[in-house]
C-alpha cells in the first residue's frame, strides 16, 4: 500500500465570507448601555467630589476626562456588540466577533463535549443567556457566546448536543 497526500484545490472551498451571521438579540445591545452605566456613573459622580471640596475650576478637567473616555468605551462596547454573530451550519458552528481584529471560530459538532447555558442577573434581567461550548480534552470554555435570547440559547443548545452525540435533527 502506498501513501498518496493530495493537495487541496483551495479555490474549490467555500469561503467563510459566504455565511450568514445571526446576529445577537437586539436587547443585548440595552444589556450592553446598561453595564456601561453600572461601570461609568458611579465613577463619574465620584469625580465631582474634589471639584466639591476644593472648588478648584482645573479639577472639572476629571469628571469631563471620565465623561469622554465614557462615551469612547461606549462607542467600541455597542460597535463591538453590533458586530457578533452566530452561524450554524451540517457540521459545525461559527462565531464571529471583534471590532478591530475580527475573529471567526469554527467548532465542528464532533468535538464538542458539551453546552451550557448560563445567565447572571443582569442578563435574566433582559431575557439573556451566555452559551458556553466545551470540547474533547479542555477543562475550559472553548467557545462562549452571549447575547442570545435563554429561547434561542436554549434551542441552539439541543441542536448541537443532538448533533455532538451523532443523532438526526431532521
Amino acid at each position: 500500500m502506498s501513501f498518496v497526500n493530495l493537495q487541496v484545490q483551495t479555490d474549490d472551498l467555500p469561503g467563510v465570507e459566504t455565511l450568514n451571521f445571526e446576529p445577537m438579540s437586539a436587547v443585548y445591545r440595552k444589556e450592553v448601555k446598561v453595564q456601561l452605566a453600572i461601570v461609568f456613573l458611579p465613577l463619574l459622580i465620584a469625580s465631582f467630589i474634589p471639584l466639591a471640596i476644593v472648588q478648584a475650576l482645573p479639577l472639572l478637567l476629571i469628571p469631563v476626562g471620565i465623561l469622554l473616555l465614557a462615551i469612547a468605551v461606549s462607542y467600541l462596547a455597542l460597535g463591538k456588540a453590533k458586530v457578533k454573530g452566530l452561524a450554524l451550519r451540517d457540521h459545525d458552528v461559527a462565531y464571529r466577533h471583534g471590532l478591530f481584529w475580527r475573529k471567526t471560530v469554527l467548532l465542528p459538532f464532533n468535538r464538542i463535549q458539551h453546552v451550557e447555558v448560563s445567565s447572571g442577573p443582569l442578563q435574566r434581567k433582559y431575557g439573556l443567556a451566555t452559551l458556553k461550548f466545551f470540547t474533547a480534552g479542555g477543562s475550559s470554555v472553548d467557545l462562549k457566546v452571549d447575547g442570545l435570547t435563554e429561547q434561542r440559547a436554549e434551542q441552539i443548545r439541543s441542536l448541537v448536543t443532538a448533533k455532538a452525540a451523532g443523532q438526526s435533527t431532521e
